[in-house]
């Protein structure tokens, strides 16, 4: 039988258009027994929205784009548990490359038609589900403004000026942090939340985390000045961050931070809005399909 599959592509995701790419991979699903819709999101929510309404013969779906898109599409699949592939395009691509997902067309429809489907955990910060990492202070303020400048497909370069003016003009709030009801934290900081290991190039700040093991990774860096965000940053790259003095670090079911200050929050490299936050934990809560 006809396997049927729905790509929902974020059309400015990455460096290019990945159109062609995508119908390529349609006419190899064909070949071997499958048949490919496309949606495309014209707006950031856009892709929850075309996730929601998906047809309810849909039995796997592609998602062409970062991890903001597949986070929107997870939060369109509460529901379901319709198995995802991910075609990445973005610029981190955090959970694709976290995953191994394919990328030339002929292995990616091979895994949407054969691959193993793994169950994932899900967070949920608020009221939005998220699948990757999410941040609270220094890192979401760079989200902000790349996000504010952003006019297109950007590459890792693009970031660079957001990072640079954020590190210049960060003012280091002050948050509360409570881990299952007790405070473990109040001071000057910011914290960074999430289900994988892998941060932005390359970095493993959240180094115990695993996608099914029921828990959360909470990192708070303790951080009051430009000094120590760089101290901060030499000791992720060495590896060497989370047993200091000035860390933080937690596996847990649920969380809460606040602060007195508007603190801007990033969930999957998007801007979420401002402190304070609940965040927690769904076990098993999606479902992604890996290379056999």
């Amino acid at each position: 039988m006809t396997r049927r599959v729905t790509a929902i592509i974020n059309p400015v995701s990455g460096r290019r258009d990945m159109r062609p790419v995508v119908e390529e991979i349609g006419r190899q699903l064909k070949l071997i027994g499958g048949e490919l819709t496309i949606r495309t999101t014209h707006s950031a929510g856009h892709g929850t929205e075309l996730a929601k309404k998906l047809d309810p013969q849909t039995e796997a779906v592609l998602v062409v784009g970062g991890d903001g898109t597949v986070c929107e599409v997870v939060n369109g699949l509460i529901e379901r548990r319709v198995p995802i592939v991910i075609l990445r395009t973005g610029t981190e691509n955090l959970l694709a490359r976290e995953l191994g997902m394919p990328t030339e067309p002929s292995d990616v429809a091979h895994t949407l038609l054969r691959g193993r489907v793994i169950p994932f955990d899900v967070g949920v910060l608020n009221d939005k589900r998220f699948i990757a990492v999410a941040g609270v202070g220094f890192d979401a303020e760079c989200v902000v403004r790349m996000t504010t400048l952003r006019k297109g497909h950007i590459t890792h370069g693009d970031y660079f000026w957001p990072i640079w003016r954020t590190f210049w003009s960060h003012r280091f709030p002050e948050i509360l942090v409570r881990v299952e009801g007790k405070q473990v934290y109040q001071g000057q900081g910011f914290a960074l939340i999430g289900n994988i290991a892998r941060y932005s190039v390359g970095m493993r700040i959240l180094s115990e985390a695993k996608h099914d093991d029921g828990l959360l990774d909470l990192c708070v860096m303790k951080c009051a000045s430009r000094i120590q965000l760089l101290s901060h940053a030499s000791r992720v790259i060495r590896g060497q961050h989370v047993n200091h003095r000035d860390v933080i670090y937690s596996q847990c079911r649920e969380f809460s931070i606040e602060s007195p200050t508007q603190v801007p929050v990033e969930v999957d490299g998007d801007f979420a809005g401002y402190l304070p936050i609940q965040a927690s934990i769904l076990p098993h809560a999606a479902n992604f399909l890996v290379p056999a």
